[in-house]
């Protein structure tokens, strides 16, 4: 059997990025032009303008620029962060296939197989999906121990079994997406050698809290704890804190 799923980014208060909001960005940057980017997806230019003025303003950073500044009739181009946004949205949609196809080649409609995919989703929905290179792995008589390094030249620590490492063929130098749950994030105040984040968003809910900070190299890590927490942490927008995460709770993808 096939199994597919769709793939979202979320922006600012909950906008989603999807795959067809991925192939305007690519037409915009292919015909320099919102007019014929509409017209190369086959929708209305109201339609691409809606669109992109949305995902635009709500986006960490700007993804269209004017190629003539401001200037009615100008040509529209990607930014840096538009391309690589399409890049980041390509390489995690590969990745979702690879895993989903792995998971349907062998699967038998039985109750462990329907257990498996519901844990399956959970990892598919984490919120945390970091791209980085490896760049030392320990290795161990039973797990490995992968250390990698991010945009920013932080380094973040994963736990998996040698078999993993093995058969995802893991090696130093190479690229890899960290993927993990914000539930397996914690905070504490900064030390000299931790992964320090700045807080750029905090969501008060009944009982939790979600914290999203920003790290140099232009990526964000989400945390969510308990609002009792957060309350004796007194996180707020601009404090800085240590960023904790369970080594076991990293998924590796490649």
């Amino acid at each position: 059997m096939r199994a597919d799923v769709s793939l979202e980014l979320l922006l600012g208060e909950g906008v989603q990025v999807v795959g067809r909001h991925i192939d305007l960005l690519k037409a915009v940057d292919k015909t320099k032009s919102i007019t014929k980017a509409a017209n190369e997806v086959g929708i209305s230019y109201k339609n691409a303008w809606d669109t992109l003025d949305i995902i635009n303003n709500k986006s960490e950073k700007p993804l269209i620029s004017r190629t003539s500044g401001n200037k009615k009739n100008s040509g529209s181009e990607l930014t840096e962060y538009g391309k690589k946004m399409i890049q980041t949205f390509e390489n995690l949609q590969n990745l979702q296939r690879e895993y989903l196809a792995n998971v349907a080649k062998n699967f038998d409609i039985n109750s462990l197989d329907i257990k498996n995919l519901n844990r399956l989703s959970l990892n598919l929905s984490a919120r945390n999906q970091l791209n980085c290179e490896i760049c030392e792995i320990n290795e161990g008589v039973l797990k490995s121990q992968i250390i990698a390094r991010l945009n920013g030249g932080e380094k973040i620590v994963a736990t998996i079994t040698k078999q993993s490492q093995i058969s995802l063929g893991l090696a130093v130098g190479m690229s890899v997406v960290f993927i993990f749950k914000a539930p397996s994030v914690s905070l504490k105040e900064p030390s000299k050698d931790g992964l320090v984040g700045e807080v750029s968003e905090v969501k008060i809910g009944k009982d939790d809290a979600e914290i999203t900070l920003n790290l140099s190299g232009d990526q964000s890590i989400t945390a969510v704890t308990s609002k009792d927490e957060a309350f004796d942490l007194r996180v707020s927008v601009g404090e800085r804190y240590e960023i904790l995460i369970d080594k076991t709770d990293i998924i590796i993808g490649v």
